[in-house]
């Protein structure tokens, strides 16, 4: 009934609206050696690292703007689905790529840190997708207020873009 990240092919037919928008952390291991607050593009670049390939998601954009950056990085590790990374990270010396929120929710479960990326790399924006069809049907209205509600970051409004 919803979609809900960042889906840039997701267009004709479609309602959206913005939740939030959020920039990409290097996420990692408490004591890491990279758990430091002069956190530098020479660390991230000598690092050992683990990537994320989300397909048919915007995410791998961010992976193609560090390469055209230049930055060449040593990937030890690629996964298909964000779900196990925080698994990975608390047992292994690897570093990932991955939005501030998701880095936020893993770290005390898991026992990891987070620092700001050193490459420049846009804000994304997360919105909340859902089909025309769906647009005026009331549980779906309530579905979107809950999420828009619990999640948004300007609670409240309830304007939607086609």
């Amino acid at each position: 009934d919803l979609a809900i990240g960042l889906l840039p092919q997701l267009k004709a037919g479609f309602f959206q609206r913005r939740l939030f928008t959020q920039r990409y952390v290097c996420l990692f291991r408490q004591g890491h050696p990279l758990d430091h607050d002069g956190f530098s593009l020479a660390d991230f670049r000598a690092a050992e690292h683990l990537v994320v390939e989300s397909a048919g998601t915007g995410h791998g954009q961010v992976d193609e703007l560090i390469q055209k950056a230049g930055i060449e990085r040593s990937v030890r590790l690629t996964v298909p689905h964000f779900v196990s990374v925080g698994h990975i990270l608390q047992r292994t010396p690897l570093l990932a790529t991955v939005p501030e929120r998701l880095a936020q929710t893993l770290t005390e479960p898991f026992g990891l840190a987070f620092r700001p990326h050193p490459v420049k790399l846009p804000e994304v924006p997360i919105n909340v997708f859902w089909h025309a069809k769906m647009h005026r049907a009331p549980a779906n209205q309530w579905l979107r207020g809950v999420v828009f509600e619990l999640f948004g970051a300007d609670a409240g409004s309830d304007t939607a873009v086609a």
